[in-house]
């Protein structure tokens, strides 16, 4: 891909995600060893805001929770500009669903132009953020 190419999807990128444009902080969630050894889940200081499309992986209006009280997990793309700020393990609350978080569990190929990560919304909060 050329640098006129890389530009040009980059500016592509950017008018879709401000298209439908989510606001959100990310928290770092690393697992950690504690003093015990014991592997613990712990949240860092926030990353500046940033802005991302987040794209459903699927339509399903299925309760996040079944009645048996299985949680389900639901899929999305995080779609971000070439240059965000994202791990894996990067958790962040959504201000629609406060009772929800959502979690980035991998990353795909994003080509030098758009970062790209797969994420999981949960039931529950797992930590209590600022």
């Amino acid at each position: 891909m050329t640098t006129a190419e890389q530009t040009a999807m980059r500016r592509a990128t950017k008018a879709f995600i401000d298209a439908d444009p989510t606001q959100i902080t990310l928290y770092p969630y690393p697992t950690v060893a504690d003093a015990t050894g014991a592997l613990v889940r712990t949240v860092g200081a926030p990353r500046a805001p940033q802005t991302f499309k987040m794209i459903p992986m699927t339509y399903d209006q299925r309760p996040t929770v079944t009645t048996g009280g299985v949680e389900r997990t639901l899929d999305y793309t995080l779609l971000g500009e070439w240059d965000a700020v994202v791990e894996v393990w990067d958790i962040w609350y959504h201000p629609d669903q406060p009772n929800d978080y959502y979690m980035v569990v991998s990353f795909a190929d994003g080509h030098g132009y758009e970062t790209k990560a797969l994420c999981e919304r949960h039931t529950g909060r797992p930590v209590e953020v600022e």
